[in-house]
């Protein structure tokens, strides 16, 4: 029973934690949206990351830094305590979160895996300038630009596309989605998807939209740095794509960057925006000091919070005792 009540406190403090902070972060996008909405395209997009997986990382370091050493400390092997109804149900419905999560990564993985290796088969590897990753030439119903892979990410273009584009159009697009590679938002999508995943529940899912949303304007002006005309042709090719894009058709690939997505189109905001961008004089290409920034005090956060209980013994105590309150409320 020791070991037994041990797992079911770790799956129900996983999910209830995560729970409890995605409701918060909600809250706080709501209420904060107009004015990180404010911020440059890369700030916003690394609070609204932060603010996606805050919940689960969270959960995570609570558990394992502060649950799981203060129970193996200070909980009696026969203390007795049994796992009441109440705590069972909430450790099966973490543990099927967690399931979830692994299923979906899996099959997500395997799909993209399958329909990857059938692309590249009837592939051809051209290049471009200026892009040190390979582009594939594949024939595909779908006006497909994407970028595909996290580990070793590939750029899929179809031939359509290829006639459907002039020159410059074509190294916008292909511009946009080298944005998308550069930011790593594949790795970064996937890793939303394992987060929501352990909620079972769709909660959280305005903060992703918005990260998704936020994703999609910084690669924009990734491809619109080049200049003004490089917007209007990212414009133009948006515009061109978007006409010939099947209804209610979308490529069987989860796991990748597209350049345009048929359930996910909005593309006479992009139009405006990159018009907007093809204005200015500049678009600032920084955004990497903010990221470091970002990156330092997360490790700082979880060094403390890791350390905390090393320094002061009584954190591991109060922790079980806050623990033994949890079962105590659930009998």
């Amino acid at each position: 029973m020791y070991v037994l009540l041990g797992i079911s406190l770790i799956f129900a403090f996983l999910l209830i934690v995560n729970l409890v902070l995605v409701f918060f972060t909600s809250a706080f996008w709501r209420i904060m949206s107009s004015r990180i909405g404010n911020l440059s395209v890369t700030v916003r997009g690394q609070v609204l990351f932060g603010l996606c997986i805050l919940p689960a990382v969270a959960a995570l370091v609570i558990i394992s830094v502060f649950l799981i050493p203060g129970y193996l400390r200070h909980e009696p092997a026969d203390s007795g305590e049994l796992v009441s109804g109440k705590l069972g149900f909430i450790a099966i419905a973490g543990m099927l979160g967690v399931l979830l999560a692994l299923y979906r990564g899996l099959k997500t993985w395997n799909i993209t895996r399958r329909l990857t290796s059938n692309w590249l088969s009837d592939s051809v590897e051209i290049s471009l300038p200026g892009i040190d990753v390979p582009i594939h030439r594949f024939k595909h119903q779908f006006p497909v630009i994407a970028v595909v892979g996290i580990f070793r990410p590939k750029m899929f273009v179809a031939e359509q596309v290829l006639d459907l584009l002039d020159r410059n159009e074509l190294a916008a697009a292909v511009a946009h989605e080298y944005g998308h590679l550069r930011a790593n938002d594949n790795f970064k999508w996937m890793l939303l998807r394992v987060c929501r995943d352990l909620l079972i529940l769709p909660f959280g899912n305005g903060i992703d939209k918005a990260w998704a949303e936020n994703a999609e304007t910084a690669a924009d002006a990734y491809a619109a740095k080049a200049g003004s005309s490089t917007a209007l042709d990212l414009a133009s090719a948006l515009v061109k794509i978007a006409r010939v894009v099947p209804a209610h058709t979308t490529p069987a690939m989860p796991a990748g960057a597209f350049f345009i997505e048929e359930h996910n189109v909005d593309v006479t905001s992009r139009v405006r925006r990159l018009v907007h961008f093809s204005g200015e004089q500049s678009i600032s290409r920084s955004g990497v000091p903010g990221l470091a920034t970002a990156s330092y005090l997360w490790i700082v956060l979880l060094t403390i919070v890791a350390i905390l209980p090393l320094f002061d013994p009584r954190v591991l105590s109060s922790t079980h005792h806050a623990v033994e309150l949890f079962v105590h409320t659930l009998q």
